[in-house]
Order: C-alpha cells, then structure tokens, then sequence
C-alpha cells in the first residue's frame, strides 16, 4: 500500500500530543508541588542543631517568624532608599522581626502584628480555634532572651504550637 509519490519526501513524526502531554505535566507539578519559599530568608542564618529535624509534611498551616539583629553591614548593598528607612527605625544591634510581605517590625510592633493575625485566624476558623503552627526561625547571632521574648509574646498572644528552626549538624563519622 503506497501513500503519495514512491517514498519521496520528509516523513515527520506528529509532536503535537506529546508536547501537549509535557504541558499538562508541567501545569500539574506546578499546581501541586508545595512551595517553601515563604520560609527562606538569605537574611536569617539559622544556627546548626544535631537534634534538628525536617518539617512535617502534614503542616498546612503555618506563619513563619524570623528574629534577627540588625548589622548594618549586612545590609548596605540594599541600596541607600532601604537602608536609610532601615537606620532610621534601628540602631546596630536592635533585634527585629522578618516576615516576608511585611516591612522588618520592632518588637512591639510584632507584639500588635500578632494580635492582628490571632484574632483573623480565629474569625476565619469553622469552630473558632486557631491550629496554625509558629515557625520561628531566629538567626544564629540573635540572643536567646530576644528568642525567648518572641516565643512569649506567641504564647501570650494565644498561638500554642510553636516550632524552632535550625540546621542539622553533621557529625564527622570516625574513621
């Protein structure tokens, strides 16, 4: 059985389903995989913890909160607008909050922030309790009575799941 002229010309394969499969593909893994980006900071420098473990992939509902001092070296190539509204709410050393979306809070300012966010949460809740999980992330240079204050002001505030952040330590393996 021939089909056109004796075997002449180009016999291309039809890519078209196959490019659709790839799409869909791309769309389904785009859709579905669970993004952590909310949680990193290449401010926060977490300190490194052997007894550190991964989250829980069962954790939906969560609020990142990331704790750190200010240095102003850290902070100079963010341009002269940024760092200008950055020295003047803080001095070297000042610790403060991180959350991505907001502008960096002071203390205090949390405190309030928080608030806001508990009484949302429990609106917005079918039966009128809050299970979203803190997730704290504090830089490795912050103090721990400024960690401690953060956790307080959760607790105080109403939010009774509270996790810690840090990086696993590898152990070196003796020989």
């Amino acid at each position: 059985m021939s089909h056109g002229a004796s075997g002449e010309g180009n016999m291309e394969p039809n890519l078209t389903p196959l490019l659709d499969v790839v799409l869909q593909l791309l769309m389904f893994f785009m859709m579905c995989v669970n993004f952590v980006t909310n949680q990193v900071s290449e401010e926060i420098v977490l300190p490194e913890s052997m007894s550190a473990v991964p989250m829980d992939k069962n954790e939906t509902d969560v609020l990142f909160v990331n704790v750190r001092p200010f240095i102003l070296k850290d902070y100079e190539s963010k341009g002269a607008t940024a760092l200008q509204k950055l020295t003047d709410k803080f001095k070297e050393g000042d610790p403060f909050i991180i959350i991505l979306g907001e502008e960096p809070m002071r203390f205090s300012e949390f405190k309030f922030w928080l608030r806001n966010q508990f009484n949302t949460l429990k609106r917005t809740s079918k039966d009128g309790k809050v299970k979203t999980t803190i997730v704290m992330r504090a830089h490795k240079l912050t103090d721990y009575d400024q960690v401690y204050r953060v956790l307080q002001m959760c607790k105080i505030e109403g939010f009774r799941q509270i996790k810690l952040r840090a990086v696993t330590k590898s152990v070196a393996q003796p020989i």
